[in-house]
């Protein structure tokens, strides 16, 4: 069937753009990816290169603690599905590549796909596109323009690069239409003794009002009905701990988490 599939390794993608566009890997949640916009664009891209019609953009990315905001966000959108990884206590992320490498290969021989596009850099994916070209698909590989401009693929593997059917790249100015990093009004402060603090005080605040959006009528109804002093409800605490502790990197001090959870029980009185 004469369809195109995209496989984007999330990991590899904000690592990459980063980089190019900030000159430093940032993390996950000190960057805002303007995700309808690029779904758009992706779609468009493959249709054009694959010219045939698109199936449906993959997603993939690691967590430690279940679907984050972001993957949320994601994975609502139309033509778009989520598949997670894991990501160890290293921080490393793991699985994608495995994830990856079946859909790849089940799409091609289930006859589903045409052709693939991959945005990825990493080795282990050569043998996945070797068998997908065994069953007829054209495989085409997407990659973000190096940082280092005299390196232009230096952030995909030269073995997979060779393996592909077609290779495009996306450039600096395309991903500033879609990537940007965050802004916290705080951050303009000077750093004092308290400066950081300061800072990392904003971000709960803005992740709450994020991880509040997710939220279903029925648990936000839940919130609004506790008592002024009650805890939150365990699960709900629990992941949104979690969350604010990946997005910082570490473990949070308990002002912190008294900021998050009253930030989330405002948030959930605004309309959803």
């Amino acid at each position: 069937m004469n369809r195109i599939a995209v496989f984007v390794d999330a990991g590899y993608f904000f690592a990459s753009a980063s980089e190019l566009l900030f000159g430093e890997r940032l993390r996950r949640g000190e960057l805002r990816l303007a995700n309808a916009e690029f779904a758009a664009h992706l779609k468009t891209l493959a249709e054009n290169i694959g010219g045939c019609p698109l199936l449906r953009i993959y997603w993939y990315d690691g967590t430690n603690a279940g679907p984050s905001p972001a993957h949320l966000a994601i994975a609502y959108l139309e033509n778009v599905k989520l598949r997670l990884g894991f990501v160890n206590q290293s921080g490393e992320q793991k699985g994608v590549d495995a994830l990856i490498f079946s859909d790849l290969t089940n799409l091609a021989r289930n006859n589903a796909i045409s052709d693939a596009l991959i945005i990825s850099g990493d080795e282990d994916l050569r043998v996945g596109v070797q068998q997908a070209q065994e069953h007829g698909i054209r495989v085409h590989l997407l990659g973000v323009e190096a940082a280092d401009i005299g390196e232009m693929r230096g952030n995909q593997s030269a073995a997979l690069q060779r393996e592909v059917d077609t290779r495009h790249l996306i450039d600096a100015n395309t991903l500033r239409r879609f990537l940007r990093r965050r802004e916290f009004s705080e951050w303009s402060l000077p750093l004092t003794e308290n400066g950081e603090m300061q800072q990392n005080l904003a971000r709960m605040q803005e992740l709450a009002g994020e991880y509040a959006a997710t939220l279903d009528v029925a648990q936000r109804e839940q919130i609004q009905q506790l008592p002024e002093r009650t805890p939150l409800p365990h699960e709900l605490d629990r992941e949104l701990l979690a969350r604010a502790s990946e997005l910082l990197g570490r473990k949070l001090e308990e002002t912190e988490k008294r900021t998050l959870r009253a930030a989330l029980r405002a948030a959930v009185y605004e309309p959803a």
